[in-house]
């Protein structure tokens, strides 16, 4: 019969250093805060929480587009809001050129005045954001509000350039002339007709802002909800994995006794045969 002495010592050794690995990987996975740290860990898990976060980023950048298409949409209303003022204005003047009361050179100071006003909602006209001119008729973009294709906005803003506000029938702004009773009385017309207009361009970029909040808003909590879900596949539970290192540095200890009473034995069966 033979007799052997190193199975149990290595067997020992052998069980030491597969708690040190242990200790390491639950370590590296305590001071990352994360259950998943590589592939190994959990390919399936990887996987998804790499899809849930993309997606998450992807959400946070709908958000800022779709608060830079807000701010655009502010910086036109503000500019509708002065071009509505100015016409209001042209509309007094024109009821004050179209009273008996007024002499021809009290008309034509009145013609200048609205000559004035025109030139400023011309002005106006050329408001721009970015270097996108947003009153001239032209802006007519699609703005990506969400984390897919599909997920876009149209924003058509008219113009209210003073050529273009009013209508065949009545006239444009730039027709108007106030030099006569007749024509203060039908710039009248078309000032309503104009006003009418802005006030439809603003109500639509109103509707515009309203979507555009509502999207914001279930954006953010979309974000919120896919960082969670991303959060309970990849990140660690602290206080499972503390209990589980502390088990392990237990089981350790209880090793490293083990292996220490191996040795005793192995010495004390070589010294009893060399006697």
């Amino acid at each position: 019969m033979s007799l052997s002495i190193n199975n149990s010592g290595l067997y020992t050794a052998n069980q030491l250093r597969g708690s040190q690995t242990d200790i390491s990987l639950s370590l590296a996975k305590l001071a990352a805060g994360r259950r998943i740290t590589k592939a190994a860990d959990d390919a399936a898990g990887l996987t998804i929480a790499d899809n849930l976060h993309s997606e998450a980023r992807g959400l946070g950048q709908a958000m800022r587009n779709a608060n830079d298409a807000a701010a655009i949409i502010q910086v036109a209303d503000g500019a509708l809001g002065q071009s509505a003022d100015l016409i209001a204005n042209i509309r007094v003047k024109a009821l004050a050129a179209a009273n008996a009361s007024q002499s021809a050179g009290s008309r034509q100071a009145l013609q200048a005045d609205i000559g004035k006003s025109l030139a400023q909602l011309k002005t106006l006209s050329h408001t721009s954001y970015n270097g996108q001119q947003l009153l001239t008729g032209n802006f007519n973009k699609n703005f990506q509000v969400g984390n897919n294709p599909a997920d876009s906005l149209n924003i058509n803003i008219a113009s209210t350039a003073p050529d273009k506000l009013g209508s065949p029938e009545t006239g444009r702004l730039t027709d108007i002339n106030v030099t006569t009773a007749r024509g203060a009385q039908a710039a009248l017309n078309i000032t309503d007709e104009a006003q009418r207009q802005v006030d439809s361009s603003r109500a639509n970029l109103g509707a515009y802002q309203n979507q555009l909040t509502a999207t914001v808003k279930n954006l953010a909590a979309t974000e919120v909800n896919t960082l969670a879900s991303e959060s309970t596949v990849r990140d660690l539970d602290f206080a499972s994995e503390t209990m589980n290192l502390s088990q392990m540095n237990n089981l350790r200890k209880a090793r490293i006794f083990a292996a220490v009473q191996t040795n005793a034995s192995q010495k004390n069966v070589i010294n009893l045969l060399q006697k």
